[in-house]
């Protein structure tokens, strides 16, 4: 020991040099910390007090670094078997549904309240005046005046080394830009004063550069395609849509009425067919008896008699929980197994694993926004987060099931055509034949037309499941049409049949009020916002008439969050807006309680402005033709609803099940599904 320490004093002795650097270099870290976290600090503040001038304001730091999707219970015994206790958080729903009281508490202009996220300005959005001014550009813009205000944490790992300079080039960045720098931006950007860039970056990994995320003439130039190549011939959709839905019903007509389908799981295999073949012209995912009846095993559970889960209500949605997490957390591998071993096509094998990822990313993506990788550089969260590592292993079937669909692309179809376009194909380089821009486009056009398709048509059926005489008014409406003699094919639905269906409008209108699949939309601004001011003393009527008193001018840079949940249900534009109530969209008396079926940008399911979503009229068609043919064939029955109203018959009483306690949590994601499945039985009705 006594040598040791000899030598290393002798070695240390002989290279003060060495020592001294490596002091040096501590200290100077230490300072660049300190200095770094001092900025930080003190940025937060001013930021705080300067939005503090315009609207409430709080402080809010990332809460958490990874994510689970599964069940609490299932999640726990994951960490415990596996030593990661507490390495993850469950995401909570709250985070939607808490918006509107934080709102009412703080009481802003128009509800608005402002975060500093970071070193990022964050105003949210809970009424249509100030939302459809930021999604439509139509706010009042100025350019004088400086706010001092450039956004993300990684300009500051940029400055690192110079951090006192920084603080004074920082708040100067807007001022000195050169006019040249403005006339180079999109002439479409400068008019709407908003832009999706930066506040999708962490979709980039996911969608790239599709009509999605992308930006400025880029962006223009690839929704004009898509547009032309998707919607320009819809004479097919009413066709196609239907042979979803026979699918659909013979998948059905296999299931016992005393099983318990999970029927986000159902839906989602269903409308990937549909869309893979209205973009690909191609029929390798259509209906397949025997490897629906194979998928579905994994998805559903024997129910008990309705009269034996009177007096067990809670144990059986313990065990309606624990089903669906066993089957998620057993189902990449088991589904992927099955569908190799009993499918040659590869499109079809690769389906399962393709519908697990594409369920797991709307979680990663989401909590990307909400970490601390956000506010970090790209290359960072690459080298650096194991959410990364996660992602891109998820991606894995997701891009192998979009390079699959570019391939088998019939002529004349929408990927074909788009294949052929100037906007989707540009440079040489190419994988399998085909284009990044191309396979960007082709993630994003699967997962739009599957994804909210499935999770609106769930939260449909799970309100009606827990309604039962306005799923009957509904049957009373369709049926008739359906079958009656005009109509030349059995249980076919047209376009022109649906426009017939008016209360079965209302449903799908009600259901994505309540429920939007996107419940929040982000633009950061590009030029300041001035929105007028409503004077909250008066009591609002109509948001048209708020008496003006003063401006609000959100700065530019700032994100505005958009919240179309809140929107939704704000209680100043809705009569009972936690009620699923459809006759709001037909009862003349009704309507005149509702100022948000009057008022633009209270009612926006599909965004509004140049950035809405463009698959509207898709969807409009592919929501009621299939709710039609389901309801026209099937009863949708929750078991805890029919525990409840047989418990209710059995004591004898008169009060009306509360339906309301029985309604899913939301699983948050980017999009929203029904957290742990939508467990449900189909009972075939009567002809």
């Amino acid at each position: 020991m006594t040598n040791s320490k000899l030598h290393i004093d002798t070695t240390c002795a002989q290279h003060p040099s060495a020592i001294n650097m490596l002091q040096t270099s501590i200290a100077s870290l230490i300072a660049i910390l300190v200095c770094s976290s001092t900025y930080i600090w003190f940025k937060r503040r001013y930021l705080k007090h300067h939005l503090e001038s315009i609207m409430p304001t709080v402080l809010w730091t990332p809460r958490f670094i990874n994510y689970t999707s599964q069940d609490e219970d299932s999640f726990q015994r994951h960490l415990t078997e596996d030593g990661l206790q507490n390495k993850r958080q469950k995401m909570p729903s709250s985070s939607i549904t808490n918006i509107l009281p934080k709102m009412e508490r703080l009481n802003g202009p128009y509800g608005m309240y402002a975060t500093v996220y970071g070193l990022t300005k964050v105003v949210h959005v809970g009424h249509p005046v100030p939302a459809r001014e930021i999604l439509n550009g139509m706010g009042r813009s100025t350019t004088t005046v400086d706010h001092g205000q450039n956004v993300g944490v990684c300009k500051l790992f940029s400055c690192i080394g110079r951090p006192f300079r920084c603080m004074q080039s920082w708040t100067r960045t807007e001022k000195n830009r050169s006019s040249n720098e403005r006339r180079r931006s999109s002439t479409l950007i400068d008019a709407t004063g908003t832009t999706k860039n930066p506040a999708y970056d962490h979709f980039k990994n996911f969608s790239g550069d599709g009509v999605f995320t992308a930006n400025s003439s880029d962006w223009k130039a690839k929704r004009a395609s898509v547009l032309h190549c998707l919607l320009g011939n819809m004479n097919e959709l009413e066709n196609e849509v239907n042979k979803s839905a026979d699918g659909l019903m013979h998948e059905l007509k296999e299931i016992q009425s005393d099983e318990i389908v999970n029927v986000v799981t159902l839906l989602q295999r269903c409308t990937i067919g549909l869309i893979y073949r209205i973009i690909t012209h191609d029929d390798a995912l259509l209906f397949d008896r025997d490897t629906a009846k194979d998928d579905r095993c994994s998805s559903t559970v024997r129910s008990p008699s309705p009269r034996s889960s009177v007096t067990s209500l809670a144990s059986m949605g313990k065990s309606e929980t624990t089903s669906d997490s066993e089957s998620s957390s057993n189902s990449h591998f088991d589904d992927g197994h099955r569908a190799t071993k009993l499918n040659t096509n590869p499109i079809k094998a690769l389906l399962p694993q393709y519908l697990d990822s594409v369920t797991q990313i709307r979680m990663i993506i989401l909590a990307q926004s909400r970490s601390i990788w956000y506010l970090l550089p790209r290359w960072f969260y690459r080298l650096f987060s194991p959410m990364y590592r996660e992602e891109e292993a998820v991606m894995g079937p997701i891009r192998a099931f979009a390079r699959l669909a570019c391939q088998n692309a019939k002529s004349g179809s929408p990927l074909d055509l788009l294949s052929k376009r100037t906007s989707h194909n540009r440079g040489a380089s190419k994988i399998d034949g085909v284009t990044k821009d191309l396979l960007d486009e082709a993630i994003t056009l699967l997962f739009a037309g599957q994804d909210t398709s499935a999770a609106t048509l769930s939260w449909t059926l799970h309100l009606l499941s827990l309604d039962p005489e306005r799923q009957q008014r509904v049957v009373d409406e369709v049926r008739p049409i359906i079958e009656s003699d005009d109509n030349p094919e059995v249980d076919f639905v047209s376009k022109t049949m649906i426009a017939q269906m008016p209360y079965l409008d209302a449903v799908i209108k009600e259901s994505m009020r309540l429920y939007p699949v996107a419940p929040f939309v982000v633009r950061k601004l590009t030029t300041d916002i001035t929105i007028p001011r409503e004077d909250i003393s008066t009591e609002m009527t109509c948001p048209s008439q708020v008496k003006v008193v003063s401006d609000t001018t959100i700065p530019e840079s700032t994100f505005a969050c958009i919240w179309i949940y809140a929107l939704h249900r704000n209680p100043k534009l809705w009569h009972l807006p936690e009620e699923f109530l459809p006759e709001r969209w037909l009862d003349p008396e009704l309507r005149e309680k509702d100022a948000g079926q009057e008022e633009p940008g209270a009612y926006i399911p599909f965004a509004m402005g140049p950035r809405n979503c463009l698959g509207r009229p898709l969807a409009q068609v592919i929501l009621r033709v299939l709710l039609a043919r389901i309801l026209n064939r099937y009863s949708v029955v929750d078991p805890r609803h029919e525990a409840l109203a047989l418990s209710r018959n059995k004591n004898s009483t008169d009060s009306e099940i509360d339906s309301k306690c029985l309604r899913k949590d939301m699983q948050a994601g980017f999009t929203v599904l029904p957290s742990n499945g939508l467990m449900l039985r189909f009972v075939e009705r009567a002809e």
